[in-house]
């Protein structure tokens, strides 16, 4: 059976409802997939965001083919990427150039009488450990899985 995807949002019931089809819970797809299962739900929460490499994956392992069929009609905007794209036609293009005003980062004010720079808020460097002083813990941080 064919399903045509109009808008984005389309994808999340079709993943979801596929995903159900072939038996599977997120935690299964996503062990197959090699992420967590949290990333998995967030992907399939928001599908439209995913890369299409992703997209291709995953339909892959749920035995889904994509299929892409150009309309008789041609496309039309709508919403507010068209008033974008409309205002867009009748102006050229704007660059930011480089160097300008806005692009210049502030410098640090200086003291008038020895012409050091004064303190600019920035927190001070962490005192160094003393010889037999146990290491402090580090923070774990949780990289994002780049799949």
């Amino acid at each position: 059976m064919d399903y045509p995807v109009i808008t984005p949002q389309q994808l999340r019931p079709l993943l979801v409802g596929f995903r159900k089809a072939a038996g599977l819970t997120q935690a299964q797809l996503a062990a197959r997939l090699g992420v967590t299962q949290q990333t998995y739900a967030q992907l399939e929460a928001r599908p439209e965001s995913a890369s299409l490499d992703r997209l291709h994956l995953i339909f892959k392992l749920l035995n889904v083919s994509l299929v892409l069929t150009q309309a008789s009609a041609p496309a039309r905007l709508e919403g507010p990427s068209a008033k974008r794209a409309k205002s867009a036609e009748g102006s050229a293009p704007m660059r930011r150039l480089a160097g300008t005003k806005s692009d210049v980062k502030p410098r640090a004010p200086r003291n008038a009488k020895t012409g050091t720079k004064q303190a600019t808020g920035h927190a001070e460097p962490p005192p160094k450990r003393r010889s037999g002083e146990p290491r402090p813990i580090a923070p774990i941080i949780k990289k994002r899985e780049n799949w």
